[in-house]
């Protein structure tokens, strides 16, 4: 009797754990789908020297980011989240001096940081042990 109740209750913890931690990576993949897109646009207006949108663009990073910030704060090691903050205050600095080819090392400094995020985060045994 005590054996079944044990394994009914290993079962649903491992089930939970399991699905929090897909749930969490859905939310992960959706934020850094989304913020990639915007680095990528933000990437082509710095190549074409075309500043105007090249800030408006890191605006809505930077406008999207705290949002995101507050998710990941409770998913991430917070040594991760100040990478991407000093990237996105690096970049803003760049793109404000005009500085096409620092800004652009720096959006591919952020784009990695944000981008390996979910593979790292992900639930699999490689990660587990």
């Amino acid at each position: 009797m005590h054996t079944a109740k044990i394994l009914t209750t290993i079962t649903a913890i491992s089930v939970f754990i399991i699905g929090t931690s897909t749930y969490a990576n859905r939310i992960l993949k959706n934020d850094v789908h989304s913020l990639e897109e915007k680095i990528n646009h933000v990437q082509v207006s710095t190549k074409n020297e075309d500043w105007n949108t090249a800030e408006s663009g890191l605006t809505s990073i930077l406008e999207e980011w705290p949002k995101v910030e507050g998710k990941w704060s409770i998913l991430l090691d917070h040594a991760e989240i100040d990478n991407i903050e000093d990237a996105l205050i690096k970049v803003a600095e760049y793109i404000k001096a005009k500085d096409s080819s620092s800004a652009l090392a720096e959006l591919a400094s952020l784009k990695n940081f944000i981008g390996h995020i979910p593979k790292k985060e992900a639930f699999s045994i490689k990660n587990i042990f």
